[in-house]
């Protein structure tokens, strides 16, 4: 009994260890099951994530402006599609569990591009109508009026590797679109600080004070014999933009006296009146280079560069002074002449311009002139001004209700230096070909040259014009134009390490241009 008892007992005891060991092998086999599981949806949803960047990669290859201009066309981009669109469907074939998420991705991807194509043709002649995919319809070169015996003559002694922006010239190899060549210089290049000596000027038509920020050379004795330059910055800048600080630097070591004129309110300058900065006043620029010209030496000439904001109203100021501009010679850099195009620059006011708005808004509007804006402005346009996203919207709801512009158009208008005509336009609004009139562009008595780089991603090929070969022609042949095909807005960087030479063409390339004035002005041949 006993025995028996015994014998039982064993079995039991192996029945339930047998029991338990295989619980344990089927819990241990679930388990790997799921680690399987998880392991392969990992697996394939890290593909999914792969191919949906790349379906996106090759979508803005393919549609957008920028890159389109760059590699020549759409081949680069369609072929890239192609393949990663094949890819992906074989891999789909593949996939266990997520299959129908890709198949939908790649159908909208491919449904957005069949739209972006469609509709990437210019919709109408209208100011506000859309350019498309806005590709350039003029050549990048060096044009100028030949019939023009002097302007003939700076050419000549203008050093051409100087103005010449190419991979083989020493162009960034591995920058290719417009938003690279723009955006890194500003991440990556550092200025040590001048010595400026601030000095202020009156403005006899609104008594405004325009404050002038003047770096003498390195040996701190002012030439009598070098160009005096004038510096225009940019949107929400100052004497101590990189760029402007960069200029300076290399040119008070060359001897030059850099004299940087701040817009009004900007670094925190005093507006004691209602007039406010906007980009359409000339009288600032008017007042500094005619009190500079008085002290300058009676073959010294007065040169004037203006960058972006500062390129636009330079450009206005000559154009609409005449023969009684106070400067002997002017460049204008990514700016535009003819600031109307804008209106139809959508990419421009989605990517870009909503960087320069906040800024615009918070610093200058809100923080010191918020009081004189609210006092103008009804409730309904500063609601609108709080919430606009772009310049142009800032320009629409604050800018044009403040200073009395009838409109946005109207206050663009009376921005650009060739706004007056439909002479340089493909065509004219109704859609009728340009006419021979070249308005106010025509007038202008100083060399000036133009420096713009075609895949501008800020202000936009359009404003400078539909015809340079006729506008270095108008007038007495004034007018230069340095067109590159590449270069961005304020960037042209050089070198594999873009640091280490900063914005060296677009500074340089002013300079020499001033020189070669100079040097024509003297005689030279």
């Amino acid at each position: 009994s006993r025995g028996l008892g015994s014998k039982i007992d064993t079995l039991s005891s192996a029945s339930a260890s047998s029991s338990s060991s295989s619980s344990a092998s089927s819990l241990s086999s679930t388990n790997e099951n799921e680690e399987k599981t998880q392991v392969s949806k990992t697996q394939e949803r890290n593909k999914v994530l792969i191919l949906t960047v790349g379906l996106a990669s090759s979508l803005v290859l393919l549609t957008d402006s920028m890159y389109v201009l760059v590699y020549d066309g759409r081949y680069h981009g369609a072929s890239f599609f192609i393949v990663i669109s094949v890819l992906t469907m074989k891999l789909c074939k593949k996939f266990r569990y997520y299959s129908k998420h890709m198949y939908a991705i790649l159908i909208a991807i491919i449904g957005l591009v069949i739209y972006l194509i469609l509709h990437s043709d210019r919709q109408g002649m209208g100011t506000f109508d859309s350019p498309g995919i806005d590709l350039p319809t003029i050549q990048p070169g060096f044009y100028y009026a030949e019939s023009n015996e002097f302007m003939s003559n700076v050419a000549k002694l203008w050093p051409e590797h100087t103005r010449t922006y190419t991979a083989q010239n020493g162009a960034t190899p591995y920058l290719h679109t417009g938003d690279s060549l723009t955006g890194i210089p500003f991440l990556v290049n550092k200025s040590p600080d001048p010595k400026y000596h601030r000095v202020w000027v009156e403005n006899t038509i609104d008594y405004e004070a325009v404050a002038l920020d003047i770096a003498f050379p390195h040996d701190g004795v002012h030439s009598s014999t070098k160009p005096i330059i004038l510096i225009l910055h940019g949107l929400n800048g100052g004497s101590h933009e990189e760029y402007v600080k960069e200029f300076v630097m290399r040119r008070t070591k060359e001897g030059h006296t850099c004299i940087v004129m701040i817009a009004r309110g900007l670094m925190d300058t005093p507006v004691l009146g209602w007039n406010v900065f906007h980009g359409a006043r000339i009288s600032d620029v008017n007042a500094a280079s005619e009190v500079i010209s008085k002290v300058k030496a009676p073959h010294q000439i007065l040169a004037g560069v203006g960058y972006s904001m500062g390129a636009i109203i330079i450009a206005n100021y000559v154009a609409r002074s005449g023969p009684n501009c106070h400067l002997d010679a002017a460049m204008a850099i990514s700016g535009g002449l003819d600031m109307r195009e804008m209106l139809s620059s959508k990419r421009s006011m989605r990517l870009w311009q909503p960087m320069l708005a906040q800024t615009l808004r918070d610093e200058f509007i809100i923080q010191k002139f918020d009081s004189r804006f609210r006092f103008k402005l009804s409730a309904e346009q500063h609601l609108a001004l709080m919430r606009a996203s772009s310049v142009s919207e800032i320009d629409k709801y604050a800018i044009v209700a403040y200073n009395g512009f009838n409109d946005l158009e109207h206050y663009y208008s009376e921005m650009s230096a060739m706004s007056d005509t439909a002479g340089f336009r493909s065509q004219s609004e109704n859609g009728t070909p340009s006419t021979d009139d070249v308005g106010r562009i025509a007038d202008v008595s100083i060399p000036f040259c133009v420096l713009h780089a075609l895949d501008d991603p800020l202000t936009s090929w359009r404003t400078i014009g539909h015809n340079p070969k006729k506008l270095v022609n108008t007038g007495s042949g004034n007018i230069m134009m340095v067109l590159t095909k590449t270069g961005g807005h304020v960037g042209w960087p050089l070198g594999l390490n873009p640091s280490k030479n900063g914005w060296k063409f677009m500074n340089d390339a002013a300079v020499n241009f001033f020189n070669s004035v100079d040097m024509a002005k003297n005689g030279a041949k």
